[in-house]
């Protein structure tokens, strides 16, 4: 873990010129001429480290998109943390659940900047997320600035809530503020549960989609409020995974009911694509940062899935697996 945060500091410390290749961790794409570049998709112009920082001072609130089993991500993130500075009041973290709050403030009291102990005093290894270390060095620069961190996700009972009872399973005050009580557009609706049902591999029956999506729409507004209610005359920033910091239907749509007039930027970082060669990009963010791949191109993280339901259901029928 000490390696870790020497790691945080060496990024840190970094002159703002951009991520060069030396420096990734992983290797597939580190070739493509884009890799590293950073797109501020309102002028469709590549900017440098320089300037995203200069845009992301004007921000009230600032989305930190990820892929959240890319490590580069996660660095990255710890190092834009680190550079905005004492402007950051606090940093939400949609891989903590709000109940485990005061867990967070308990540990943090007794072992002052200590992240090394912090992800097993919250449960971490239990949450299903990717390990600790991963998201160890944004903590670490979260604390270096002596900013809060601040848990985002809504509780599993919330969520259970919200799969069997609908709203009804949730805050009131939260859902009217935030706006999930409204219908969404019906064409907004129809492409969020396409989004939906194509990220779970086309697997998920039917039925079960807009349950999944009033959670999606749950976990969004549960982040954009811990971001309103924290920041105080300071910035607040936000860790989560790429999809909710979409500027069409993530947590900036409930920011707009919540907290209207805040200067919100999404920033994405997005595993780079071999078939991306020239600007003009279509993304539904402010800001893209293109990174390198965890998985070489033509990886199919839906194959791996698919052969495994076959194979249960080949034991569970007593037949052979075809395929």
């Amino acid at each position: 873990m000490a390696n870790i945060r020497l790691a945080v500091l060496a990024l840190l410390t970094l002159a703002v010129t951009g991520c060069h290749t030396a420096e990734w961790t992983h290797r597939h794409g580190a070739d493509h001429p884009f890799a590293g570049s950073i797109v501020d998709v309102r002028s469709q112009r590549v900017i440098d480290e320089a300037a995203l920082l200069a845009a992301l001072e004007t921000a009230d609130i600032v989305l930190l998109g990820e892929t959240h089993d890319n490590r580069d991500h996660h660095l990255l993130q710890a190092r834009l943390v680190g550079a905005m500075g004492p402007a950051v009041n606090g940093v939400v973290f949609e891989m903590i659940d709000t109940d485990r709050q005061q867990a967070v403030i308990e540990y943090l009291q007794q072992h002052p900047r200590d992240t090394a102990g912090l992800g097993p005093a919250i449960g971490w290894d239990e949450s299903g997320w990717p390990d600790w270390s991963m998201y160890e060095p944004i903590a670490a620069a979260t604390l270096s600035i002596d900013a809060q961190i601040v848990a985002g996700s809504l509780p599993r009972e919330a969520v259970e809530g919200l799969l069997t009872d609908g709203t009804k399973g949730l805050d009131p005050a939260l859902a009217e503020r935030t706006g999930l009580t409204e219908p969404l557009e019906p064409m907004l609706e129809a492409t969020m549960l396409k989004t939906i049902s194509e990220a779970h591999c086309g697997l998920t029956p039917a039925e079960r989609l807009p349950a999944m999506l009033l959670v999606q729409r749950g976990q969004d507004a549960m982040m954009a409020d811990r971001l309103a209610a924290i920041r105080g005359r300071d910035k607040s920033v936000l860790i989560a995974g790429s999809g909710h910091v979409r500027r069409d239907w993530g947590v900036p749509l409930h920011l707009r009911r919540s907290a209207p007039g805040l200067r919100v930027f999404s920033l994405a970082f997005i595993e780079i694509d071999p078939e991306l060669e020239a600007l003009p990009i279509d993304l539904p963010y402010d800001f893209v940062w293109f990174t390198t791949r965890r998985q070489p191109y033509g990886f199919d993280p839906c194959k791996a899935v698919r052969e495994q339901l076959q194979q249960i259901e080949a034991r569970a029928t007593g037949l052979p697996r075809l395929g």
